[in-house]
């Protein structure tokens, strides 16, 4: 049962008889039983002795709103109703929060009753001039933050990353610890290009923000586009934290008020870069062009949860030219429960490439292997699989009768192509990518040197739409040259794919020293290499777990 709440207060401990916190009582319980007919049981008293009207940070009304918000209270009883808020403001939400949650107000002294049409039509007049006050008292705070602001004067918003406040000078400050890492941070920008590879380094180097958290591409972004850490100042760019961005004549921009935490020129490079990053960004048909490939990149997964594992860094260039990747769970890097510890180049590449070379020089062999025990013992043949006892039967079979039934040619468990049919379509998908070209050509034209040129807007938006097709041909065309290639027996599939400097080396016979293999041969190249051969790598535990070929068949293997 809903029940009637009266409130009371005082502001001192001693007040007039009028103004007592008994005389509040008596009165308000009294019209709840003779005029409400509300009987004492279903009344509760909130009271606030010693505390102002000013502001509602007073225990007794925090307990009734809590009270009001569970649905426990039907109407709110008050003897004046500056005993509850003196402030028109307060009052205003404190009245928005009764009438979502369906509780009338009543104040005696007022005669102010919402629950008929005259009291409600009442107390929305004082709420249409508490509404006035709100906005005019926005009004001159705006005016007077933005006369501060245009004297160069600090607005008392939070410092940003790589800044400290100067209580003695009143002003922003580097901070002696985060300003340099503001530095690297641009330096590792205007070198990788990339907000997102920025962001997995600041968290797996367990630098937190400014809040103590961990950094995310926005956050990254906010700190490259920041003007104050070129020195410059702006103020009332936008309607909110996160909200529209304003007009220019509406936004406070002072150059060089502060001293640079950040060379102007490497702030001006690295928001260019920002800039043509947004305008390419999620375009159709559009490629992402990484800095610098990860070899293993997309083919690595968690046997455990069977997310994909992430790049968490980059370690240092090696004497040698080696600089391996590091990897770590995707579901363990948002924070969520897969316990799977990280892995890396050093333990994948030598692996993964001793394998394929087995695998490949096995196709060589066709026939000569008596049963899949033989070819077992010849794919594990290498020190890196020392710690295996065995792959998986079914796996293991399904190479066997593959090499034994296929001549020398492809050991893809799907047939290649038609040459013709493929010869037709490669065809069809260049005339498309010409007649892109040449369609940008005319509009180009049309709107350079037409005298009826059309709108600049009509112009880029059917720019980027023709741009985009010709794009999408292009990748479609890469994909069906990928599609004619298929693991092969003999070494021109790998010189095909990856090159005739890895070509040599997967020849030999000699065990393959994976540094010394990716300090000559470019990443890209082993990238592409490795991903023609291989659909997904499975890691548990620092260890190859399984390996899945392009043609279907997986390799699990047994360890000791």
């Amino acid at each position: 049962m809903r029940k009637t709440a009266i409130y009371t207060r005082v502001s001192t401990g001693y007040q007039v008889d009028k103004d007592s916190l008994p005389y509040q009582r008596q009165e308000c319980s009294s019209y709840c039983r003779l005029i409400l007919h509300v009987p004492d049981e279903e009344i509760e008293i909130f009271e606030d002795a010693g505390k102002s009207g000013k502001n509602t940070d007073r225990p007794g009304f925090q307990r009734m709103i809590k009270q009001v918000k569970a649905g426990r209270i039907s109407r709110v009883v008050v003897l004046k109703i500056d005993r509850i808020s003196r402030n028109l403001i307060d009052f205003s939400l404190m009245y928005e929060t009764f009438k979502e949650n369906d509780v009338a107000f009543i104040s005696l002294n007022e005669q102010f009753d919402t629950s008929s049409a005259m009291g409600e039509a009442m107390l929305k007049i004082i709420l249409v001039f508490a509404e006035l006050e709100r906005k005019m008292t926005s009004e001159r705070v705006t005016g007077v933050m933005i006369g501060r602001a245009k004297n160069g004067d600090w607005n008392g918003a939070r410092v940003p990353f790589g800044w400290e406040w100067d209580p003695d000078n009143k002003k922003p400050v580097h901070h002696p610890i985060e300003g340099p890492i503001v530095v690297q941070m641009y330096e590792m920008y205007l070198r990788d290009h990339s907000s997102s590879r920025l962001r997995d380094y600041l968290n797996s180097h367990d630098i937190p923000t400014k809040r103590g958290g961990e950094w995310t591409s926005k956050t990254v972004s906010d700190i490259i586009r920041n003007p104050l850490n070129k020195g410059d100042y702006r103020y009332n760019y936008r309607q909110s934290a996160r909200g529209k961005k304003k007009s220019a004549e509406d936004v406070v921009y002072i150059s060089g008020l502060y001293t640079p935490l950040i060379d102007p020129a490497v702030w001006d490079k690295c928001n260019s870069i920002m800039d043509s990053n947004s305008f390419f960004k999620n375009k159709p048909g559009q490629p992402h062009n990484a800095k610098r490939p990860h070899v293993f990149g997309g083919l690595v997964y968690c046997a455990s949860c069977g997310s994909p594992f992430v790049i968490s860094r980059v370690d240092k260039r090696r004497k040698n030219g080696f600089m391996p990747s590091s990897y770590v769970c995707g579901r363990k890097h948002r924070k969520e429960a897969c316990l799977a510890p990280g892995i890396s180049d050093v333990i994948i590449g030598p692996f993964v490439i001793n394998y394929v070379s087995r695998v490949s020089r096995a196709a060589a062999k066709g026939k000569d292997f008596r049963n899949s025990g033989d070819l077992e013992a010849f794919l594990l043949d290498s020190p890196e699989f020392s710690d295996i006892v065995g792959i998986d039967q079914e796996g293991l079979e399904q190479m066997y009768a593959l090499l034994c039934a296929g001549a020398k040619g492809s050991w893809s468990a799907d047939p290649l192509k038609s040459s013709a049919g493929q010869s037709v379509k490669e065809s069809e998908i260049r005339s498309k990518i010409a007649r892109s070209e040449r369609a940008l050509e005319r509009l180009k034209k049309a709107y350079l040197y037409s005298d009826d040129s059309m709108p600049e807007r009509e112009f880029i938006q059917m720019r980027d739409e023709i741009e985009a097709e010709r794009v999408s041909a292009q990748n479609e065309l890469r994909n069906l040259q990928n599609d004619t290639e298929s693991i092969v027996t003999d070494l021109s599939f790998f010189r095909s794919a990856s090159g005739w400097l890895l070509a040599h080396h997967l020849n030999t016979d000699d065990h393959l020293v994976y540094s010394d293999i990716a300090a000559i041969v470019q990443p890209d190249v082993l990238r592409d290499f490795f991903r023609t051969v291989i659909r997904r790598i499975n890691i548990r535990e620092r260890r190859i777990y399984s390996i899945e070929f392009q043609n279907g068949i997986i390799h699990r293997f047994l360890y000791r």
